[in-house]
């Protein structure tokens, strides 16, 4: 889970930025930049942290997996799908997306002349056009869709038996032990 460590500062400093924010201003609300613009300007600069989250997740995921030529075809796709609401689930498949293309892309056997310009111009610009593309055309939709109907799902339980959601939120974490799935859990909760 390369991509959730490099993913936490970004989560600590949007978040910490964001409440400080929402606090300062006293009304428990996002702040108006007609009466405080300052505190607007934080709070927006906490939500960029808070955006830039699902990129770099994506980007390190691929990372782990195809180094450093996978970072922007993974980072772009993510941001591709989060454009539909995919969010860490589209991150995760963008990362996995992109981690493998940009792989295989590096297998590729090409003549001595090319080689220099695979991994900082080829690789990239292809990686980025089929993750991108993936997340465009084909996946981000329905992985927007999945996400939305899992969030309302566990915030409607909520509404009903705590033991039943206590039981499904214990299946899920056990399931896969503070994983992907765990972690989409967190974020809904």
């Amino acid at each position: 889970m390369t991509g959730v460590s490099h993913m936490i500062p970004f989560v600590v400093a949007g978040g910490i930025l964001l409440a400080v924010s929402v606090m300062l201003y006293g009304k428990g609300a996002v702040p108006d930049a007609a009466t405080d613009p300052n505190l607007k300007k934080l709070f927006d600069i906490g939500v960029a942290g808070l955006t830039l989250m699902v990129p770099f997740l994506a980007a390190y995921i691929g990372y782990s997996i195809a180094e450093r030529s996978a970072l922007a075809p993974c980072a772009i796709g993510a941001w591709v799908g989060n454009s539909f609401g995919a969010g860490f689930f589209g991150a995760l498949i963008a990362g996995l997306i992109g981690g493998i293309v940009v792989h295989y892309l590096k297998k590729i056997p090409v003549h001595k002349v090319l080689r220099s310009v695979m991994p900082i111009f080829v690789i990239p610009i292809v990686g980025t056009f089929i993750t991108a593309g993936i997340m465009m055309w084909g996946l981000g939709e329905p992985i927007g869709a999945l996400t939305s109907s899992l969030t309302q799902w566990l915030q409607g339980m909520q509404q009903g038996s705590i033991v039943l959601l206590a039981v499904i939120m214990g299946l899920m974490l056990a399931f896969d032990m503070g994983g992907p799935l765990t972690k989409s859990l967190m974020r809904s909760c």
